[in-house]
């Protein structure tokens, strides 16, 4: 078993976006006690007739860091647990004050739990997740239906829980389908980025581009037509890096894509 823990730190470091999941098919129980002080136990989540998004996640890492608000969105898309989705953060080898930490940095209201004092190490141990982030998606009938959810977008994991039976909060099928073939180009920008997108019908749309950490930089508010539409989005007073482009009419709001600027 040392031995075994000793491999799962060692690789834990390594982050491979290809291999990074659990192995399982079948969900095994787990107790963790959120930086809430909050006790978390997964079987009776599941035999409510929860689906149980589970985030397995580091604080140091990159990719973690780098798809956190999209776990806060696609959390927010489904109720923030008021619904019949739980989503859940379990981090490896942090205290419940570092996770706090990264939480506040990348605005996450998810309920957390510490690797050192949450119980977070051994839910890892159990899943035999050997890399992070590792997203997954488990079903009321205990069965992991998603071990490994890459790249971990909002759209990607809003995605894979609809397909498992997880119901959207607020926004209808149809409000959904006001705005839709979203398309950035060039991504990765420079100057400027054209926002492709179609609309069902005519309104008024804002487009708003945030940071990483949920800040609004700006908001484009334009006239859009049934159809086709684009929209040039000026990027020259932007810092290099990664943001997220929203847009939402009269009726409806998109889900977020990213945008890289060089």
């Amino acid at each position: 078993m040392k031995r075994l823990f000793t491999l799962l730190g060692i690789s834990l470091f390594i982050t491979t976006q290809i291999s990074a999941q659990t192995p399982l098919t079948e969900a095994v129980d787990i107790s963790v006690k959120t930086i809430e002080s909050e006790i978390v136990d997964l079987f009776p989540l599941l035999d409510e007739g929860k689906i149980v998004v589970i985030d397995f996640f580091s604080t140091s890492c990159g990719p973690c860091q780098t798809f956190a608000p999209d776990l806060q969105i696609a959390y927010e898309n489904f109720g923030m647990n008021q619904g019949n989705v739980f989503f859940l953060g379990i981090n490896y080898n942090s205290t419940n004050q570092q996770v706090m930490q990264f939480d506040t940095i990348y605005g996450i209201t998810v309920p957390t739990a510490s690797g050192l004092e949450g119980g977070g190490n051994a839910a890892f141990e159990a899943f035999e997740v050997v890399s992070y982030p590792t997203v997954v998606v488990i079903t009321p009938d205990h069965q992991i239906v998603e071990n490994f959810i890459w790249e971990p977008t909002a759209d990607n994991i809003t995605a894979a829980v609809v397909n498992a039976g997880g119901v959207l909060v607020g926004q209808s099928e149809l409000a959904m389908q006001t705005i839709s073939a979203l398309q950035l180009y060039p991504n990765p920008a420079e100057s400027a980025s054209t926002l492709a997108f179609q609309m069902e019908e005519p309104s008024q749309v804002e487009i708003t581009v945030t940071d990483l950490q949920g800040r609004t930089l700006n908001i484009y508010r334009v006239a859009a037509n049934q159809g086709g539409n684009t929209f040039s989005l000026p990027l020259n007073d932007y810092n290099s890096g990664t943001y997220l482009v929203t847009l939402l009419s009269e009726k409806s709001r998109s889900l977020p894509i990213r945008l890289s600027v060089q």
